[in-house]
């Protein structure tokens, strides 16, 4: 690509100091620090997403600020599109020039407006990053119990095997019945211990919960919450309509029980390698069985929707 004098020029222009466009006829003023990396092969394009950041920047409500009003906030953005058409594509100098003028006057009515909108959506950035934080220590701490747990099952599973051996070695009862009451042991302790796993999940939860930012202002009343998740416009719902309203049922109607050749899969480094866990076995067999029963769904949309 061949270099003009004028690329020259640009190039030793000062990067704070405004500057005439050294192309002939332009008469722009420039200033080096305002350039920008070229990303889009197209400039149009380029052009296109430079003017919608400008004009996002100074049209910034947002749904909640149409509280209850979704029509006009489908017409505010419809607006904002037709700005950044003419913007874009149009042809029409005057047209251009009044568009430029309409946003620079909504600019300096609504400037206070726009500048708390921007400080609004920026703290919502911060406790959006602070939760996601949060969220993940969260994570970290339940994998943290459950390792700890894991490793305490093992140990425990250690002692069972020794203990059997004596007891087959000294005892008088058969070798069947030592076994049975040792996988009945096995399988108590298995229940006692998820009960305690997801006590402790459940604490957590409440904790994390506790401190969290949106546990209050994350779009949802809690009338909502109880009406099924109603709460728009004229009292219809506002998500889409789901068999079980997202299928809350944390009440499984079943238990899983100990299955020693599973529970040898679960030590095997192949299995575990490829993503295999043991509680999804059973787990996905038995949701296929149970999932759907006593489910009306005519019922449940009805009551979603009135």
């Amino acid at each position: 690509m061949l270099q003009t004098a004028e690329d020259d020029q640009l190039k030793d222009m000062c990067p704070i100091c405004p500057a005439p466009c050294p192309y002939p006829k332009c008469g722009k003023i420039l200033r080096k620090n305002k350039f920008k990396q070229q990303i889009f092969e197209d400039l149009i394009i380029e052009k296109e997403i430079d003017i919608r950041k400008k004009v996002s920047a100074i049209y910034n409500k947002t749904e909640e600020d149409f509280p209850g009003d979704l029509q006009g906030y489908n017409r505010y953005l419809e607006n904002i599109e037709d700005i950044i058409f003419k913007l874009s594509y149009s042809d029409d100098k005057q047209e251009i020039e009044t568009v430029e003028t309409e946003l620079n006057k909504y600019e300096q009515e609504h400037k206070l407006e726009i500048l708390e909108r921007n400080m609004r959506e920026s703290q919502r950035n911060d406790d959006l990053m602070k939760y996601k934080e949060a969220r993940e220590r969260l994570k970290q701490e339940k994998l943290k119990i459950q390792k700890q747990m894991e490793l305490e099952d093992l140990e425990y599973q250690r002692e069972q095997q020794q203990e059997l051996l004596d007891k087959l070695t000294n005892s008088s009862t058969t070798s069947e019945e030592l076994i049975k009451q040792q996988q009945n042991q096995m399988l108590k302790r298995s229940n006692l211990r998820r009960k305690q796993l997801q006590t402790i999940n459940n604490q957590l939860d409440q904790q994390f919960n506790k401190i969290n930012p949106f546990a209050k202002n994350n779009g949802v009343d809690s009338d909502d919450e109880q009406n099924g998740g109603g709460g728009g416009v004229n009292g219809s719902s506002k998500i889409p309509f789901t068999p079980f309203q997202g299928d809350r049922d944390l009440n499984k109607g079943y238990t899983i029980y100990y299955d020693p050749f599973i529970n040898k899969l679960a030590k095997n480094k192949q299995y575990l390698g490829g993503g295999w866990r043991l509680q999804n076995v059973f787990q996905q067999a038995l949701d296929e069985a149970f999932i759907g029963l006593g489910c009306n769904i005519e019922l449940e949309k009805a009551t979603t929707t009135t």
